[in-house]
C-alpha cells in the first residue's frame, strides 16, 4: 500500500510540471459499489450505496486534453475503500469533458484469506463545469482484476463502482 501511495504522489507531483495551468480541488458525492462473483457459469451480485470524498487535480496538457489524478475515500455499507484514478479528460466544449483511464482501488478492511485487497479498474465518465470553480462529475469503473487469489478454484470476484459528485476547484 505504501508503494501505491508513493507512486500516486510522484505521478501527481510530476504532472505539475506538464503545464503552468494546473488546478487542485475537492470532490464529494454518492458512491455505489456492486460486488459480482461467478463460479462455474453461475453468478451473483449485490450493490451497496454510500458516499465518497477526496482531492482532485487538473493538469492542462493542451486546450482539449487534461490529466486528472485523484485520491478518493469511499465508505459503503460500513466498508472503506481508497480509489486512485489517473484520468485523461477530453474537453468536448468549454464546459463538458469526457473522462477515461485506469483506477487503482484498495479495500481498507482486513480481507479473508484468498481475497486481494487491491484491484485495477477501467473508468470512464463525464465532467460538467457549472462555474469556473464548481463542477459535476459522474463515472463508472469496471474492475479488470480478479479479487480471488487462487484462480484454480474457478471463482471470480469483482467490484464495479459508480461515483456521482460535485466538486470545487480552488
Amino acid at each position: 500500500m505504501k508503494k501505491l501511495m508513493l507512486m500516486a504522489a510522484f505521478a501527481a507531483f510530476g504532472l505539475a510540471n506538464v503545464n503552468a495551468q494546473s488546478q487542485f480541488g475537492v470532490m464529494a458525492g454518492y458512491a455505489n459499489i456492486s460486488e459480482k462473483a461467478s463460479y462455474d457459469g453461475v453468478s451473483a451480485s449485490q450493490a451497496e450505496s454510500g458516499f465518497f470524498v477526496g482531492v482532485v487535480g487538473d493538469f492542462t496538457v493542451s486546450e482539449k486534453f487534461h490529466i486528472q489524478p485523484e485520491v478518493l475515500y469511499a465508505n459503503v455499507s460500513e466498508s472503506n475503500f481508497l480509489y486512485i484514478p489517473v484520468l485523461v479528460k477530453y474537453m468536448v466544449s468549454e464546459e463538458f469533458g469526457i473522462l477515461a483511464g485506469p483506477q487503482a482501488n484498495l479495500i481498507l478492511e482486513d480481507m479473508p484469506n484468498g481475497v486481494n485487497s487491491l484491484g485495477v479498474d477501467l473508468t470512464f465518465g463525464g465532467n460538467y463545469k457549472i462555474t469556473q470553480n464548481f463542477f459535476l462529475e459522474a463515472r463508472y469503473g469496471f474492475e479488470l482484476t480478479n479479487r480471488v487469489n487462487d484462480s484454480s478454484l474457478g471463482v471470480k470476484g469483482r467490484f464495479n463502482t459508480l461515483h456521482v459528485g460535485v466538486g470545487y476547484m480552488f
